[in-house]
This record gives C-alpha cells, structure tokens and sequence, in this order.
C-alpha cells in the first residue's frame, strides 16, 4: 500500500475513533503509523497535536508541531487559530513563533495553480467536462473518478486547487480563486477544444465549486453541471447566482448519499433555494450511501452527461 493510501485508511480509522471518543486509542493509531507516511508529515502532526491536546498533553503537542515544522512542514494560518482542538496549545510561549513561520511558508506555497490533467477520447470529442476534486484529495484522484466521462466521448479537464491548508491538503474555500485555477486549467486546451460543450463536475467541495462557477457571472462558464455530494449550503447561493438560476442559464443534477451525514442536510436546503428561484436542477437521492461515490458511478456517468448535453441542446 502506497503512502496515501495508508494516509487515507489511518484518517478514516481516527475520524472513526475520534468520533468515538476513543482519543487514546486514536493517538495511539497516529503515532504507530505516522512514520510510514513522511510525505503527510504536516498532516499526520496535526492530527497528534489535536489528540495529545485534547487528551491534556499541549505542551507535547506543541513538540510535535516544532519537530514537524523544522522538517519542512507547514499549516494554514486557519487550521492553527481556529481549530477548537488545539485551545490549549495557542496559549502556550512557543505557539506564536510557530504561527509566524508557518504562516509565511503558507503564504508562498498556496495560491499557485498546477497544470490541469487531461484526458481525451479516441476520435472527436464532443464535450468537455470539468472536475472538480474533493477536500484533502487531488486532480489525479479526480481523473480517476470521472474517468467514464472520457469513454463517453468528453475531453476531462481535472483541475487541482492552488488552495492549500498543508502541502498535500487542497480544498476550494475562495469561490473566486477556484474559478480562476479552472479558467487557467482550460487556457491549456486547444481553440478547439475551446469551442466545445462545457460542463462541470466535482466531488464534495468540488461539487459546490461546479455550481458555483455554473451560477458565476464569469466569462467562460458551464452550461450545466453535475454535483456528488456537493458542500452546498443556502449561504452560497446570494441574489445573483439565484437570479441567474432562474433564467434556466444552467441545468443541473445533485446526487447525495442517503446517510451522508457530511453535507446533509444543509444540501437539501440549498437545493430548496435553486428550486424555489426556478432553476432546471434535480436531486436525486442514492439509497443507503455516506459521503462517497456510488458504486457502479462510472457506468451510469456517460447516461448524465449525455441528458444534460440533450438539455443543452434543447435549450439553446
């Protein structure tokens, strides 16, 4: 097993434990595997200095988060000041020279934008579909997932955020950034490809990213989008993205898992709002799933996209 993949599986295992209450044994399963994962070493810090923290042990945390920082390592100015587990760490003398250092190193590492990955399909495309990564995930991740898109004829755009909480942690906070990392992705495609059908897709924060730059006022925008288990809130959605939702500018479909605890169900009322403004969006809610991808997603993605690409068509 590789080394993200043992991130994934030791942050599942804690978030089970953590929710638990089970902190001892959560710090316990950090601190064995940890070191077999040095590429996640500002994450894997984080998560023993919030379990020492709040097992009574700050001043160890704090330890944790110096030796961490010395190799290399840095946070968001927002996970160590606002992070309710780590309290009892920010009072601490050592605390403000790490959050001035890591803030700096923050500060020159986030906000630039990688080369997109793309696929194309054999023969002439007839669309592009972008997508859109969740939380702490990736573009190659992404690839992965919509990769049925290409089989169904679309040249995937996957696009990696240039907001970062660590060095491998890539989230979409900034709606505004995030439009602007997608425009600088598709600047790389030909004139051709250009002038193709566009669409949007995303995962999690990805998924509230697709509508959000769908509902956008930017130049270059989707005409229609499909969200999995998108971050949505009512919150996002101010006068003009409802405004623009209500010209049917953008048709729309959201899939959220039945006890995906994650977004539900601030989603569901988000989806209220698009409703309410008269907007072409369905949701569709999958039996049985948390906060993940259905199985079986990829063989019935080329079904969706090829609606929305009808509903485009019939609406144009």
């Amino acid at each position: 097993m590789d080394q993200e993949a043992l991130y994934r599986a030791l942050d599942e295992t804690v978030s089970r434990l953590y929710a638990d209450g089970r902190l001892a044994d959560a710090l316990e399963a950090v601190e064995e595997m940890a070191p077999r994962i040095p590429t996640r070493r500002a994450d894997t810090a984080h998560l023993t200095a919030c379990l020492l923290t709040l097992t009574g042990r700050a001043e160890d945390a704090l330890t944790v988060l110096r030796a961490a920082l010395a190799d290399g390592a840095w946070w968001s100015p927002t996970i160590l000041v606002e992070d309710d587990d780590l309290t009892a760490v920010r009072d601490l003398e050592g605390f403000a020279p790490l959050l001035g250092e890591s803030t700096a190193r923050h500060a020159t590492a986030t906000g630039v934008p990688l080369p997109p990955v793309v696929r194309r399909p054999k023969g002439t495309p007839r669309g592009v579909l972008v997508a859109l990564h969740g939380a702490d995930q990736d573009a190659a991740l992404a690839a992965e997932q919509w990769a049925a898109a290409v089989d169904a004829g679309f040249v995937l755009v996957a696009v990696d955020s240039s907001q970062r909480s660590t060095p491998l942690y890539r989230s979409w906070p900034d709606t505004d950034v995030a439009i602007r990392d997608i425009t600088t992705a598709l600047a790389e495609l030909n004139e051709a490809d250009g002038a193709l059908p566009l669409l949007a897709a995303g995962f999690s924060a990805g998924g509230r990213v697709a509508v959000l730059w769908a509902l956008s006022g930017a130049a270059i925008r989707p005409s229609g989008f499909l969200a999995l288990a998108p971050a949505l809130t009512p919150e996002h959605l101010d006068g003009e993205r409802r405004v623009r939702a209500g010209r049917g500018e953008v048709r729309g479909r959201i899939l959220v898992g039945e006890r995906d605890e994650d977004v539900t169900p601030e989603v569901y009322d988000a989806y209220a709002v698009l409703a309410d403004a008269g907007a072409d969006v369905t949701l569709e809610t999958v039996g049985g799933l948390g906060h993940a991808f259905p199985v079986g997603f990829g063989r019935g993605l080329p079904g969706v996209l090829e609606a929305l690409m009808e509903e485009r068509a019939g609406g144009s």
